[in-house]
């Protein structure tokens, strides 16, 4: 695949989580038989999902979920590095516990 490919698509999807996202939804849309919107020319699926995306040929409305913002996606915000980490309470981390003792 050629690098510049993404390159293009980021100029449409910035976040490259988000790109692979969109990437991942229409391979399987095109595996599953969807219309391809450009010319397959010998390309993988992948690739020509990529092209797709460089190649602008989906509206703002297809791209949406994969944007977030306004329409109600929630976004994770980095933790204060100043704060304790002890005293954060939005750790992803289970509480520790003791081991339960063995009964012989």
């Amino acid at each position: 695949m050629n690098p510049s490919i993404v390159f293009d698509c980021e100029k449409i999807l910035p976040n490259r989580f988000a790109l692979t996202m969109a990437a991942a939804a229409r391979s399987r849309a095109l595996y599953r038989g969807a219309e391809p919107r450009l010319d397959p020319s010998d390309a993988c699926i992948s690739e020509l999902a990529l092209r797709e995306i460089a190649g602008g040929s989906f509206s703002s409305s297809e791209l949406a979920p994969f944007l977030g913002g306004p329409s109600g996606t929630k976004r994770l915000h980095a933790a204060d590095p100043a704060t304790p980490s002890r005293q954060r309470q939005d750790a992803a981390a289970a509480p520790v516990s003791t081991p339960p003792e063995a009964v012989q």
